[in-house]
């Protein structure tokens, strides 16, 4: 399964919170399908995030794996959650990423009506990595386990000098994301 990774792209917005209108929803995906002709159609996970001074920060994971992009990312729960973001917790400009489920022609998947299990998955996982960063993350659902859990050098590290078998775990897990030539193979 591969998904490729599309945005940020700056939601419109009026008075300081997302714009609501059709026509600035319309705005937007016209802009994304000059770029990305059949991405709006496409499916996958989708990130809500703000940029600020101190970079990009992530506040709303979401799943489109039923309907599309464009029919699931401006739904009036998700603008509920996206504005109350920009009302009081952060300033800065509204970003949404795109991350559109790719098929085995490289063509974006599409929505299903029993939906799309790795995309599931794959909502789960970027929400885990987005409350790292971001305690204050809006989602509910998936969020129990990920709050409550510690686990050294994993997930909610306590402060503190980590142990020599953390430390040793710590290495044996960090993973960072590495290019490879176009000429290696896997």
């Amino acid at each position: 399964m591969r998904y490729s990774i599309h945005g940020p792209f700056e939601l419109k917005t009026k008075n300081g919170l997302v714009d609501r209108s059709r026509k600035a929803q319309q705005a937007f995906w016209a802009e994304i399908e000059s770029s990305v002709s059949t991405l709006p159609s496409a499916c996958g996970c989708y990130l809500f995030a703000t940029r600020a001074a101190k970079g990009i920060k992530p506040w709303y994971v979401g799943l489109a794996a039923k309907q599309s992009f464009k029919n699931e990312c401006f739904g009036s729960q998700k603008i509920n959650i996206y504005n109350d973001v920009l009302a009081g917790r952060q300033k800065g400009k509204p970003l949404l990423f795109l991350i559109a489920k790719k098929t085995k022609g490289e063509k974006f998947a599409k929505p299903s009506k029993n939906g799309h299990r790795a995309s599931t998955y794959l909502e789960t996982l970027m929400i885990g990595v987005a409350l790292e960063k971001n305690h204050e993350l809006m989602n509910i659902k998936k969020t129990k386990y990920l709050r409550g859990m510690c686990v050294p050098c994993l997930i909610n590290t306590p402060n503190g000098k980590p142990s020599k078998s953390e430390q040793a775990f710590n290495k044996a897990m960090n993973r960072k994301c590495q290019q490879k030539n176009r000429g290696d193979r896997q």
